[in-house]
């Protein structure tokens, strides 16, 4: 419920859900440095330069700093008192500690807050000791440092970070995080620091780093109100969409922050695109499916109290994120639009071009569930079939026109050699379309003749249905160059 997985990925997300804190920290403008370091048996030290967890006794008499690894509506994000300070943060309710903490065979946290220190030690979620020193320490000296080892008899497939997906995590919450800098530590590597100074400038780069790019980079950043909104965004030559989400630098597949994205995109291209008559009249709008090839996507969002579907913050869902997010992002891609006209004709142009795409594959499935529901069960009247039923023994002759096909059916052998009659001069297949070669009674009665199958839009060869060994193309003395080349097309 709470963390998605009790595999690889489970302990993964316990561990992001301490280094989101240190994130938060960043995003309210008190902490530039996160330590992450894994060792040898499964235990991962986080250590910040925050402000540090809160501690000192709460309202009720209970100590802070254990409320917040313990107790609801209780986090990091709030003072001893309960009162909250921060803009923005992945939740509210501290749940994702409190979890890390409920799921670990032993947790540990140090905090350095306002001149003081205090630590806490727990064992499988429960509190084993608590202290507070009174020792005034120097002032600089701020932020909070969590150690912890995931429980084996939880995470039986085991309780060892993966280095690469951990790495990869990192450096998306350094693109997020321009300036903060993250220092990695994993047994048999060495000391990596990431960071980036770009942000997503950066991350979009890095994501069409083996594409070819055919757009230049829009950039948008917006903040209205405590909500604001980072977009990243260009176009490839490929056939698919790539794109990263995230809210308060909590990585989304889905949401209401890419709704909103995608009705702005859409609308502010169909209103340049009529205006720049690169539509016509009778066009339909361009939509946002057609809108998806090619396209390269960051959107970072950020706003108070956001709502998720389930503890794991996969899907956004709170409703103002839509409306804002296209708020904010509306009037930037139209004057993008305006200034960049031939990133905008590239745009409009790719798009057009998947509508073309999509429609004849559309057509070709249709013609293909046409050929398939004939089972091809009766041969074309045009055929006159061999007698033999062993294949390698038998030889059909394409002729042309009637009087052809009589003179070739009184020479032949009956009994190996058949005649498929055509009637003209046939679809060259080399110039036509898939769909429409099937339509042709000439090529759709030789793929019957011929015992091939259409497939998935394909036409299949499969050597043990074939009917005949050898197929003769014939013609006559005075064959025309454009016949000669059809025939053999």
């Amino acid at each position: 419920m709470f963390i998605g997985s009790v595999g690889p990925d489970g302990v993964k997300h316990i561990t992001l859900e301490i280094i989101s804190n240190a994130v938060d920290e960043y995003l309210n403008g008190y902490c530039t440095e996160c330590t992450v370091s894994v060792s040898e048996d499964g235990c991962i030290l986080i250590k910040d330069n925050g402000r540090g967890v809160p501690f000192g006794k709460a309202e009720d008499g209970s100590e802070t700093l254990v409320n917040v690894y313990t107790k609801l509506h209780t986090g990091a994000k709030f003072d001893s008192t309960g009162k909250t300070g921060y803009n923005t943060s992945g939740g509210m309710n501290g749940v994702g500690a409190k979890a890390t903490n409920a799921l670990s065979e032993t947790f540990t946290v140090v905090s350095f807050r306002d001149g003081k220190r205090a630590s806490a030690k727990f064992k499988k979620g429960q509190l084993i000791s608590y202290s507070e020193e009174k020792e005034i320490y120097d002032p600089a000296t701020h932020g909070t440092v969590v150690s912890f080892k995931p429980d084996a008899d939880i995470f039986k497939e085991g309780i060892i970070l993966e280095y690469e997906p951990l790495r990869k995590q990192l450096k998306e919450l350094a693109y997020l995080s321009p300036g903060m800098k993250f220092i990695f530590e994993y047994p048999g590597k060495k000391q990596e620091i990431i960071a980036s100074e770009n942000g997503i400038l950066d991350y979009i780069n890095d994501l069409n780093a083996n594409k070819e790019v055919i757009t230049s980079i829009f950039y948008a950043e917006n903040i209205e109100n405590r909500i604001g909104v980072k977009v990243a965004m260009s176009y490839n030559t490929t056939y698919t969409d790539t794109y990263r989400l995230f809210t308060n630098s909590i990585p989304n597949s889905a949401g209401t922050h890419l709704t909103g994205f995608r009705t702005a995109l859409t609308q502010s291209i169909n209103e340049y695109a009529r205006d720049k008559k690169l539509l016509k009249e009778k066009d339909s709008n361009i939509t946002g499916e057609e809108l998806k090839e090619g396209l390269t996507l960051i959107l970072s969002f950020i706003m108070p109290d956001p709502v998720f579907s389930g503890q794991t913050k996969d899907v956004l869902s709170s409703s103002e994120a839509r409306t804002a997010v296209q708020r904010l992002v509306s009037k930037e891609i139209k004057i993008w639009l305006e200034n960049n006209p031939k990133d905008a004709k590239t745009i409009i142009d790719k798009a057009l071009l998947a509508r073309a795409a999509r429609e004849k594959a559309k057509k070709a499935k249709e013609t293909v569930r046409k050929q398939d529901t004939k089972k091809r069960i009766i041969l074309p009247d045009v055929l006159a079939d061999c007698n033999s039923k062993e294949r390698y023994k038998c030889e059909v002759f394409l002729v042309e026109g009637k009087s052809a096909a009589g003179s070739t059916k009184e020479a032949r052998d009956r009994n190996t050699q058949a005649v498929f009659q055509l009637r003209g001069k046939i679809l060259n297949v080399l110039k036509a379309d898939l769909h429409k070669a099937l339509q042709n009674k000439e090529i759709s009665g030789m793929i019957d003749a011929f015992g091939l199958e259409v497939k998935d839009g394909k036409v299949i060869v499969d050597e043990t249905k074939l009917r005949y060994g050898k197929i003769i193309i014939t013609a006559d003395a005075d064959v025309s160059k454009t016949a000669y080349e059809r025939l053999f097309a």
